[in-house]
């Protein structure tokens, strides 16, 4: 079926749903806005999910949340809903990489590449998360390149506390207290969160193990300062890729023997200083992010330890009508590597110092017109270091007929140093991001847009350098040149007390995106790929009902070389979701939800040619019951029906998603 029939047909099965919202939803125009302002005034495509969404959403991790609330894809290779790389605007593999997550100002995206640890962020400590569709390089630098997901936690103020537990199918378990208050200038938060799954597959234990604590000051009603400090453990087993055999015989089985995992011990410390003055504000944001991994797969082990280090300060001028921004985010990733293979061992130390100073502005050019846009040039220096010394099978004695241990001729005593694997050695690297939109705002309730990014992204450290035991042809790659791309929109929005929509159209035209050949061994700059689709979004609250309906259309294909005209892999056509709430009394809750997912090539399939991966759709229901103002109860149960599906794949390997899954639970306020 040609893609515009397949478009039309999505368009008018969401185009009939309706959704919860109101004129309420804000969303930050920066990061250097003090005050957030109407989503109709933000030239892209923004969905914001605010702390009751995520109280109602009864999700067990951000994973969960952000399909079920934003309709944002993720990929997960255990079959549970904690963990996964999340995809928008048409990336697939590794596409994680090109959406920058940030918490409270800080830059949590990896300096590999490795996935984003979702474990170490309970819903619990969420206060807000915006995810903002498109380019967003000027603002937000590297990793910025489809996307972005910017979540605030929670500080405190009022003098609140829970307590809540929830218990599940396949060996869920999780608890949780928190506390928040003032006293003075001051305000405080604190919170402990447990919890534990064995997973629908076998092998696919998980745990986390999470305490956060935040300390405020308001100065008077000009500046504020914030401290939180956060950490915790987490552990993930890894049940392996099945055959497709294997996963139509039975899959809850693990290809792996239960040995293969990770555990993980996490700390993230931010500050900002925020101060409004009349000619505009200061933001000051700053911060460290530590992550220390220990892992094993079938034939390899290893230790990686992390350190990401932020400083960024901004200046505004201005007020949020016609104003002028600037600033510099300055980075420090640092990686210790220590691995063991059964043929070397490897001993290696990167480092990358980054800075990005960008400069935007808004103006007014009538009462309903106004253009804004900016520019970012970003440096980036690595430096990599690696020891790589082959091992060998050769015993250092031998046995003889009288018993007696004797020295093997052939064992070479010290392992030697694999000099083609070996490096030490630094290279530069730099990118530059630019924007350009008009925003119409002719009425309260409808504004429409049209916008221009620039955008482009780093490779990662291990896309460069080899230095894991899996060897490349160039160990320092230092040719590999950043992605960049140009990203075309135009769109609508509307809100009124019970309706709103909105609807984004993008083209987006990347070159030298990155990605592994197997002929050359290495990662290279592939060439050109096009995107192009919509997001959509339609809503309608009352009292007492309501539902909502969003889907991402994309398509997204190699432009020239051998596989010219091919389907990007692992990029469904279509992603879509439906929610739907009522209160048929005050104290009841009642909510379904419905997502679905196209069809799509598995990973590694650039020439379209092997089995994909077939569509599927999900139903979930859920029911809250608030007995007093302190006391409520929920239920819900995921995937109702039952259905078998595959969330990934990679070159035959199937990686199956959950079944059926009950939960309930209690929440005690005080």
């Amino acid at each position: 079926m040609p893609f515009w029939v397949q478009l039309i047909a999505a368009l008018a099965v969401v185009a009939p749903a309706f959704a919860g919202t109101n004129n309420a939803i804000v969303v930050s125009a920066s990061r250097l806005d003090a005050v957030a302002v109407d989503v109709l005034d933000v030239p892209a495509s923004a969905t914001v999910v605010d702390r009751a969404a995520i109280e109602r959403s009864h999700a067990q991790s951000m994973p969960d949340l952000l399909r079920q609330e934003a309709n944002v894809r993720f990929r997960s290779t255990t079959g549970k809903g904690n963990a996964g790389e999340l995809a928008m605007r048409g990336f697939g593999e590794n596409s994680g990489l090109r959406v920058l997550v940030v918490v409270d100002g800080q830059k949590m995206n990896r300096p590999d590449m490795g996935g984003f640890d979702w474990q170490q962020l309970p819903l619990d400590d969420i206060e807000s998360i915006e995810v903002l569709r498109g380019g967003n390089g000027v603002l937000y630098g590297n990793h910025a390149l489809s996307g972005v997901i910017n979540i605030t936690t929670r500080k405190g103020g009022d003098p609140e506390g829970h307590v809540k537990a929830s218990v599940g199918s396949f060996g869920f378990e999780e608890y949780g207290a928190r506390y928040s208050g003032g006293a003075g200038i001051l305000f405080y938060d604190v919170g402990v969160n447990y919890q534990r799954e064995e997973g629908y597959r076998e092998n696919a234990l998980s745990w986390s193990k999470n305490a956060n604590a935040s300390l405020g000051a308001d100065f008077g009603e000009t500046d504020t300062v914030t401290f939180r400090i956060s950490g915790g453990k987490n552990h993930y087993q890894f049940p392996g890729p099945l055959s497709y055999a294997q996963y139509r015989d039975d899959p809850e089985q693990s290809a792996n023997a239960g040995k293969e995992k990770s555990d993980t011990d996490t700390a993230l410390l931010t500050g900002l200083w925020e101060s409004e003055r009349a000619w505009g504000n200061v933001q000051v944001n700053g911060g460290v992010n530590w992550q220390d991994t220990d892992w094993r797969l079938t034939d390899s082990q290893g230790k990686n330890k992390q350190f990401g280090y932020s400083f960024s300060p901004k200046l505004k001028f201005g007020d949020d009508d016609q104003y002028v921004t600037g600033g510099i985010d300055l980075f420090y990733d640092t990686l210790d590597f220590d691995g063991d293979r059964e043929t070397s061992v490897n001993d290696a130390d990167l480092d990358r110092i980054t800075a990005g100073p960008f400069l935007w502005a808004k103006q007014p050019v009538s009462d309903a017109i106004s253009i804004s846009g900016g520019a970012r040039f970003e440096y980036a220096r690595t430096d990599g270091k690696n020891k790589q010394l082959n091992t060998y099978t050769e015993e250092e004695f031998l046995d003889n007929p009288w018993g007696v241990l004797i020295p093997n001729p052939n064992y070479p005593g010290e392992p030697e140093l694999d000099e083609e694997a070996s490096f030490d050695d630094d290279f530069s690297k730099h990118g530059w991001a630019a924007e350009a939109s008009v925003l119409w705002r002719p009425s309260d309730e409808w504004s429409a847009w049209a916008g221009y990014d620039r955008v482009y992204r780093y490779p990662a450290l291990d896309e460069t350098a080899s230095y894991q035991g899996y060897p490349l042809a160039d160990p320092l790659n230092e040719d590999l040149d950043p992605e960049t791309g140009n990203n075309f929109e135009i769109g609508c929005k509307f809100r009124s007390e019970a309706w709103s929509a909105s609807a984004t159209m993008f083209y987006l035209m990347m070159d030298d995106e990155i990605s592994y050949d197997e002929i050359a061994n290495e990662n290279v700059n592939i060439g050109s790929t096009d995107r192009y689709g919509s997001d959509l979004e339609l809503a309608y609250s009352k009292e007492f009902y309501g539902a909502t309906a969003m889907a991402e259309l994309v398509r997204a294909v190699l432009d020239g070389g051998v596989n010219d005209g091919s389907r990007v892999p692992l990029v469904p056509k279509a992603n879509c979701s439906l929610s739907f709430w009522v209160e048929p009394i005050s104290a009841l809750r009642l909510a379904g939800t419905y997502s679905w997912l196209s069809s799509q090539y598995q990973g590694g399939d650039f020439g379209n040619n092997a089995r994909k991966i077939k569509p599927y759709g999900l139903f979930g229901l859920r029911a809250d019951l608030y007995c007093c103002d302190r006391f409520s109860l929920y239920c819900k149960v995921d995937n109702v029906l039952d259905k078998d599906y595959v969330s990934s794949a990679y070159y035959g390997g199937y990686y199956p998603g959950s079944g059926r899954a009950f939960y309930g639970g209690v929440k005690v306020e005080f």
